[in-house]
C-alpha cells in the first residue's frame, strides 16, 4: 500500500508551530511526505467573507472549534491585525525540510485570495500569484520548485494554462481517484494531476459521534485506504501539526504497522508514463464537510498514446 501525505501549510502559525511538529514526528517514524507551503501574507481574517458566501462555512468553522485551532491572531490576520509572512517568515525552518529529505512545493502565494478569488482573476492576476510564489521559493533554494498544490482544491482553465506553461513536474489540484490528465473546456493539458483520494481531517472531524478524538478518527481513516493505488492523504499542518498531531500520530504508525510504504509526491510524479495517463475532465463539485465547490477528477475521456509532452 503506497501512501503520500501531503502536508499544506496555510499560515503563518502553521509553518511556525504546526511543521516542526510534524516534521520531528515524521522524522521519529522515518517516514517521508511533501509539504505545500503558501509563500506569501497570510490573510486567513479575509476569509470571514465566506460566511457569506460559502454555504457551510460557519458550521464547519464550529465544527472543528475553529477559534482554538487557529487563534485569534490567524482568525483576525489581514484584517484588524496586520497580515504576516508565511514562508519568508522562516526561511530555516523551510530549508530544514529539504534537507530532511521532505518534498518542499508550493501552495501558491496568498491563500486566501487564490482559493476565495480565482474563477474571478485575469491572467495577468493568476500569473502574478504563481509567479510570486515561484520567486519566493527560488529565493529560499536557489532553484525552482518541482510541484504545485492549489489552495482550496481550486483551478481554472486559466490556471492550468499558466501552470503548463511554468512546466511543474505535477499538480495537486483535485480530489479524485488517481493521477491523470486535466481536461477543461475541450482543452487537455499536459501537466500531470495527482489528486488527493481520501477526505481531509477536518472534514470529518466532529461530523459523527463515532468520529469525535483521534483514535477514532484514526480507525475511521485506516478503513478509508485502499491497497491498489497511491493514497494521497492531504493534512493541514494548522490542523493534525498542532491540535490533531496525537490522532494524527496514531494514524501514522498504524499506517507503518500494515505495511504502508510512504512516498514523496515528486518521486512519484517521476514515475508516470504521461502518454498513458487517463484523460479526465475536471468538473466542480462540493462534498461533506467542506464548504464551497472544489475541483473534482470527472470520468476519463480516453487514453491517446499519443498526448503528453
Amino acid at each position: 500500500m503506497q501512501v503520500a501525505l501531503k502536508i499544506d501549510v496555510d499560515t503563518h502559525d502553521g509553518l511556525r508551530v504546526g511543521v516542526p511538529r510534524l516534521a520531528d514526528l515524521l522524522e521519529a517514524e522515518r517516514i517521508t511526505a511533501s509539504f505545500y507551503i503558501a509563500m506569501g501574507p497570510d490573510n486567513s481574517g479575509k476569509a470571514i467573507a465566506r460566511v457569506f458566501r460559502n454555504k457551510g462555512f460557519l458550521k464547519k468553522m464550529l465544527r472543528t472549534n475553529a477559534v482554538a485551532m487557529y487563534g485569534w491572531r490567524t482568525i483576525l490576520s489581514g484584517t484588524i491585525l496586520p497580515a504576516r509572512q508565511i514562508a519568508l517568515a522562516f526561511p530555516d525552518t523551510v530549508r530544514q525540510l529539504a534537507l530532511k529529505g521532505f518534498e518542499v512545493g508550493l501552495h501558491g502565494y496568498d491563500h486566501v485570495r487564490w482559493q476565495d478569488h480565482l474563477e474571478h482573476l485575469g491572467e495577468s492576476e493568476v500569473r502574478t500569484e504563481i509567479e510570486s510564489a515561484m520567486a519566493a521559493y527560488q529565493s529560499l533554494f536557489g532553484h525552482a520548485a518541482h510541484g504545485f498544490a492549489a489552495p482550496g482544491w481550486r483551478e481554472t482553465r486559466l490556471s492550468l494554462q499558466l501552470l503548463d506553461s511554468i512546466g511543474f513536474d505535477y499538480h495537486s489540484d483535485t480530489r479524485g481517484v488517481e493521477p491523470f490528465l486535466c481536461t477543461v473546456d475541450g482543452a487537455v493539458f499536459a501537466t500531470p494531476e495527482i489528486p488527493t483520494t481520501l477526505p481531509t481531517f477536518d472534514e470529518v472531524m466532529g461530523s459523527g459521534e463515532a468520529l469525535r478524538d483521534g483514535q477514532s478518527i484514526a480507525r475511521y481513516y485506516l478503513g478509508q485506504f485502499k491497497t491498489d493505488r497511491l493514497n494521497v492523504h492531504t493534512i493541514h499542518a494548522e490542523t493534525e501539526g498542532i491540535s490533531e498531531v496525537d490522532g494524527f500520530a496514531t494514524l501514522v504508525r498504524a499506517l507503518k504497522n500494515r505495511g504502508a510504504q510512504f512516498v514523496r509526491l515528486d518521486e512519484f510524479a517521476a514515475s508516470l508514463d504521461r502518454r498513458t495517463l487517463p484523460i479526465c475532465e475536471v468538473t466542480r463539485t462540493t462534498m461533506p464537510g467542506r464548504a464551497g465547490w472544489i475541483s473534482k477528477q470527472g470520468r476519463p475521456l480516453s487514453v491517446d498514446s499519443s498526448h503528453g509532452k
